[in-house]
């Protein structure tokens, strides 16, 4: 009898299952229609994915269709995901200048004993300038602290408005910005904190271009990261729109309904690694995957420690602990166990169709790990924290929704399988020859600190 009954729940479970993933494949259209064939097939089947194969398939169909696509950029015409927006540079300010960011170590005096000893060239000093890529909610906040604590002036944002970045699309104009006011005003920690317009070189391709210069980002879990922002949500109601604010399903479906914009996306980073305003396609993904290839150092959440201890510190001989007791003994900030969760019980079928709908950055999320560890070896580091193989995507369904899924070999994270990881070469090659041949033209560019029509946060320090 209990067997029967036991049968019998299993059977509504199913059932249930079936009918729920088919009511939210219906609303949320065919981007999510992965999810209900997911669901479909008791938990134990591929789907045409990300994580499953999705884009290594691709490229094997669309290889040829990828090259010439990207290789119209030798007639001027770069491929559409290059293309973002109509609109012309920004009208930049008649007196547009350098102005000292707020957060600066430096009072005026020590501002003119830093010019009179401050190097005339990058080759003329074994210092490097720290360019890092901040992905919101990616721990670049506890990263700007570290540097901070350590540089004659750091930039928490960039800020375009000031001429501390982004004043040209060409690479040679913009790296001599970077080092310009690193000369003249100490700056050698450059935060970038916005979408990058897809043509624009950030990590910088040459090696002229490159020169002095050390490139970083951080990249965390994405539900990681999710759920850090829908507890800034409810604690500032105000960056919210009403529908935003409560229960996470309303969040989910003011998303659905258009409400969008730079910031209050899904798969943040990949949208602001490749620049797509709208749906993120494997091109997008790639993309996002060439850039991270450009980086000095890319940093993970589980390699933050090993990164900062025995590549950052030392970058630049940083000695002595600063306010987070790093750079001796350094550690990971612990965060406070009693933050409230704010799935706040929601209902395990939203929950699921959120991860997937994070599934590319899932699968940037699990190259970026890759390239992390790597990096690290690369340089001589030998305590790094070892990497599970599990996909994170498969992890984090099986976490938050209790949905088991078996793993194929050719998809585990490893070093054995980057090359399913790696972007196309050639796809990367044609991307970086649009990189390092744009014109001297301002970008137009949204979010903190810009002259186009993006909003420019007051409430965000530079």
């Amino acid at each position: 009898m209990a067997a029967a009954a036991a049968a019998n729940k299993s059977l509504w479970t199913k059932v249930s299952i079936s009918i729920v993933s088919s009511l939210i494949g219906i609303c949320l259209g065919a981007q999510f229609n992965i999810l209900g064939s997911l669901l479909h097939i008791n938990f134990e089947g591929r789907g045409d994915s990300y994580l499953d194969g999705g884009i290594p398939d691709y490229i094997a169909e669309q290889r040829e269709k990828l090259i010439v696509d990207t290789t119209t950029t030798a007639s001027n015409k770069p491929p559409s995901y290059l293309k973002w927006q109509d609109t012309p540079p920004p009208e930049t300010p008649s007196n547009w200048t350098f102005i000292k960011p707020q957060y600066c170590n430096m009072c005026d005096t020590c501002h003119q004993k830093w010019r009179q000893s401050a190097p005339i060239s990058m080759k003329n000093t074994t210092e490097k300038i720290i360019v890092h890529y901040h992905l919101q909610h990616n721990a670049g906040t506890n990263f700007f602290a570290l540097a901070h604590a350590f540089t004659p002036c750091a930039t928490r944002a960039c800020w375009q408005i000031h001429k501390h970045c982004l004043i040209s699309y060409n690479e040679q104009v913009e790296a001599e910005n970077i080092r310009s006011n690193y000369y003249q005003h100490g700056v050698q920690y450059v935060s970038y904190e916005n979408m990058l317009p897809p043509r624009f070189p950030l990590p910088f391709v040459s090696e002229s271009a490159r020169e002095g210069l050390f490139f970083t980002t951080i990249m965390r879990d994405p539900m990681k990261r999710l759920i850090t922002w829908l507890r800034q949500l409810q604690k500032y109601p105000s960056m919210a729109t009403t529908k935003d604010v409560g229960a996470p399903p309303d969040f989910f479906w003011s998303e659905m309904e258009g409400n969008r914009g730079v910031y209050k996306r899904e798969n943040l980073n990949v949208r602001w690694l490749s620049g797509t305003l709208d749906d993120v396609t494997p091109d997008h993904v790639n993309i996002a995957k060439c850039r991270l290839q450009l980086f000095d150092l890319v940093i993970v959440d589980t390699t933050y420690d090993a990164a900062v201890k025995e590549v950052i510190c030392p970058l630049n001989n940083w000695q002595g602990l600063d306010e987070h007791g790093r750079c001796n003994g350094t550690q990971t900030p612990h965060h406070n166990a009693k933050k409230l969760d704010p799935l706040n019980e929601t209902d395990s079928h939203f929950v699921g169709a959120w991860i997937e709908r994070l599934r590319p950055s899932f699968e940037l999320y699990d190259y970026a790990r890759i390239l992390s560890y790597l990096q690290l070896k690369d340089r001589g580091v030998k305590d790094i924290p070892e990497m599970s193989e599990v996909p994170s995507y498969i992890e984090t369904l099986s976490r938050f929704t209790n949905i088991q899924l078996n793993t194929p070999k050719e998809s585990l994270v490893s070093l054995k399988n980057i090359d399913r990881f790696h972007p196309p070469k050639e796809f990367c090659d044609n991307l970086k020859k649009v990189w390092v041949s744009n014109s001297d033209e301002v970008p137009y560019v949204n979010g903190i600190g810009t002259i186009g029509k993006g909003r420019i946060y007051t409430s965000h320090d530079s």
